[in-house]
């Protein structure tokens, strides 16, 4: 059964109807997990973040937008005096259509659009994310199951110069400092995700630029891997960092991608013994660690990059471990490099032109 938001009081250009409004829609569907949230066409100016619950589907509009008119999120999948563990928390939420819209020009107040933490089963298809101001479109912190699909992430600032580490879909890790909006700080990983068929760049709202990074994680502990993603089919459009930077990853797959006059191309690191991402849950600085399995074939870079095209970094001794790098394809071979540091069982497969070095290989 679908009801139309507009039936709790939604009317459009007007952040106090339009915000209780959906929130009380989104109440409802709380309730009523059976029932399908529509949103019509028109702006609706959200004035606090809402809080979407277990087993919600929204679907939007092409034409429909949330817009955001304070200095808040635009929506949550949690309240910040709750403890959720692990993956019980709202899960099973699918969002389709319309604009998340942060509306950066006229309120620069850093924040993330879509703030998803302890969970299972996010869905987000063809929706567009746009003028977001410092932080990210989607944070997406100790998941079991993100799929993004056929998405767009279109403009980004960052005034103050403080963060170049911001990414529009940062993969996250549930500790200190990593998801502010609510959580508890367990270590629980983000898994199993699917990020393909996106655009990444800029939009056309006056001082916004594209994003830094695209995909990425700068978070991570002893023992905690991010598994299983799949990074394919995207375009990164003249990213202005690393378009896609990953951190000690198990089961990574870029493919098919294509990355347009970006800074960099694609990072991926390890983890060395060093400062609170090398210590275990209780705080106890380990050893370094690396990456196992990791896939980048199929995809394409056009244009001068300053930084290499593909980056592979480990520290001290801990290697990683299977890297396979074919059947990419680099337009400017002359201006794009790899670098390749600590890897054991490297399959490398890339143009004479191309200029390649690497370190302590295996």
């Amino acid at each position: 059964m679908m009801i139309n938001v507009r039936q709790f009081g939604v009317k459009g250009r007007n952040k106090l109807f339009d915000t209780i409004g959906f929130q009380r829609a989104l109440n409802y569907a709380r309730k009523h997990p059976e029932v399908t949230l529509y949103v019509p066409k028109g702006v609706y100016h959200i004035a606090k973040a809402l809080v979407i619950y277990e087993g919600t589907t929204l679907q939007m509009d092409a034409e429909a937008v949330l817009q955001r008119h304070s200095k808040d999120a635009l929506m949550k999948n949690g309240k910040g005096y709750k403890f959720y563990h692990g993956y019980e928390g709202n899960g099973h939420i699918h969002i389709s259509g319309g604009t998340f819209d942060m509306n950066g020009a006229r309120y620069p107040y850093n924040n993330t659009a879509l703030c998803v933490g302890h969970a299972r089963d996010i869905q987000l298809k063809h929706v567009t994310f746009k003028d977001i101001v410092g932080g990210h479109a989607i944070d997406a912190c100790g998941l079991d199951g993100l799929y993004i699909g056929h998405c767009d992430f279109k403009g980004f600032t960052d005034d103050n110069g403080d963060r170049w580490f911001s990414e529009a879909v940062q993969l996250d890790i549930q500790v200190p400092g990593a998801f502010p909006k609510f959580s508890t700080w367990d270590g629980t990983i983000t898994k199993n995700i699917v990020i393909e068929h996106c655009y990444f760049g800029n939009s056309n709202t006056p001082g916004m630029r594209p994003w830094h990074r695209a995909i990425g994680s700068h978070a991570s502990r002893y023992n905690k891997f991010y598994e299983n993603i799949h990074i394919r089919h995207n375009y990164f459009d003249h990213l202005q960092a690393y378009a896609v930077t990953l951190l000690k990853n198990k089961d990574t797959y870029v493919h098919h991608n294509y990355f347009d006059h970006c800074h960099g191309g694609i990072r991926y690191l390890g983890e060395n013994n060093k400062g609170k991402n090398a210590a275990d849950m209780s705080g106890q600085v380990r050893e370094a660690q690396s990456g196992q399995n990791l896939n980048i074939f199929d995809n394409v870079f056009i244009g001068a990059m300053k930084d290499p095209a593909i980056l592979v970094k480990s520290y001290q001794n801990a290697q990683h471990d299977g890297v396979l790098i074919a059947d990419n394809q680099f337009e400017e071979a002359d201006n794009q490099r790899l670098y390749l540091k600590g890897i054991q069982r490297l399959q490398l497969d890339v143009p004479e032109a191309c200029s390649v070095k690497t370190v302590n290989i295996n």
